[in-house]
């Protein structure tokens, strides 16, 4: 028994002493006094010696259970090189999860990276890359490409936060890549990537920064950055005659800079709206829609003009085109200029129209702004 102890009165079950104890070893009895502080007989039944202190130590807590394995995509992940970037970017692809780069990652590539859309569950899947560098060092192909998948309606293909360099920034001779980043499906509606997602990518160095082609829609772009291409800084475009009819559409941008390119900024199908873009100082012009476009809304562009020395050259209204709230703006004679090895030459021409567009088109509210000397040249409509 542990001290304290306690003496009870068994017939009413009242407290007699509480708290008894004494020093360890010693004991414990009840006597009987004719008065108080001089027992004269031992009425217990026996004495009860006060046992040590020591107790046994209580038993030791219950490990914890073990954590969970971690699940894929529970981590950022640091691939060094090129083939430990595919292994990650492949995982993602056949685990149908959104992994993520660890910012730090800087990888050279000598060759594409492709990657088969075999996902089918339609939640997102793909990559963000956390503002990871891939830089490439081989010569013509696409650095990052994703491919349909015959027989498969891929959904929700991601790719977001990535900075790709094809390789030609510094030159602009047209011997790095032939795409930074392409969304491929040549098979059409039998196998097609859709309801896609791409944003914040940082494009620049190649032929074209992004590529979509054949059975690309129902997705969008936001946020893209794209300079120093050698052709289109963006371009999408059908790949017909082919079985599966493989052919771009509703495809929604929001804030496009596609600048400093020897093509046009933008180069695009009909089936697309734009909201915001910029485009600077393009060889091609802003925006060259040869099938009309469906909406544009708040896109500028300054000292962009190609062979219509316009920011949007919309010749046909395609199923209707509406363009409005833009602004073309240019002192009159910048324009594009490549360095041959010896001296400048033009690419582009002069800036001096809003919008080349030909009949049923509709322009609203767009406006030019001139800087230049002299005489302002530049109207809204070619």
């Amino acid at each position: 028994m542990t001290p304290p102890y306690r003496l009870i009165d068994v017939a009413t079950g009242e407290t007699v002493f509480d708290n008894m104890d004494t020093a360890p070893g010693k004991f414990i009895e009840v006597w009987s006094a004719e008065v108080q502080h001089a027992p004269t007989a031992l009425i217990s039944e026996g004495s009860l010696e006060r046992p040590d202190d020591t107790v046994d130590p209580p038993d030791p807590p219950d490990p914890p259970d073990p954590p969970d394995p971690t699940p894929p995509g529970g981590s950022m992940d640091y691939p060094k090189n090129e083939q430990e970037l595919k292994q990650c970017l492949q995982g993602y692809a056949d685990n149908n999860y959104v992994g993520m780069l660890d910012p730090r990652t800087s990888v050279d590539l000598s060759e594409t990276i492709t990657i088969p859309t075999r996902s089918t569950t339609g939640a997102p899947w793909g990559v963000n890359g956390n503002y990871a560098k891939i830089n490439y060092r081989g010569r013509g192909g696409d650095v990052l490409k994703f491919e349909g998948v015959q027989g498969v309606n891929n959904r929700g293909l991601t790719v977001k936060n990535l900075v790709i360099d094809g390789g030609d920034v510094a030159n602009m001779s047209g011997q790095g890549a032939q795409s930074c980043l392409n969304f491929s499906a040549p098979l059409g509606d039998n196998g097609p990537i859709y309801r896609f997602h791409i944003e914040n990518v940082f494009l620049a160095g190649a032929v074209n920064g992004l590529i979509l082609e054949g059975g690309v829609y129902e997705g969008e772009v936001r946020g893209i950055y794209v300079e120093n291409c050698t052709g289109d800084g963006i371009i999408l475009r059908h790949m017909l005659p082919a079985p599966g009819n493989p052919i771009v559409s509703n495809v929604l941008f929001w804030h496009v800079n596609s600048s400093r390119n020897y093509g046009a900024g933008l180069r695009t199908v009909y089936s697309v709206y734009l909201f915001g873009g910029s485009f600077i100082l393009n060889g091609g012009g802003g925006v060259v829609a040869p099938e009309g476009i469906r909406g544009a809304w708040g896109c500028n562009g300054e000292n962009t003009g190609g062979e219509n020395q316009c920011v949007f050259d919309v010749p046909s209204n395609g199923y209707g085109s509406f363009i409005e709230g833009g602004e073309a703006s240019s002192n009159g004679d910048t324009r594009c200029r490549k360095w041959n090895g010896t001296a400048w030459e033009d690419v582009g021409k002069p800036l001096l129209y809003y919008i080349n567009m030909g009949q049923g088109v509709i322009q609203e509210a767009n406006h030019c702004s001139y800087y230049g000397a002299g005489q302002n040249p530049m109207r809204v409509v070619k």
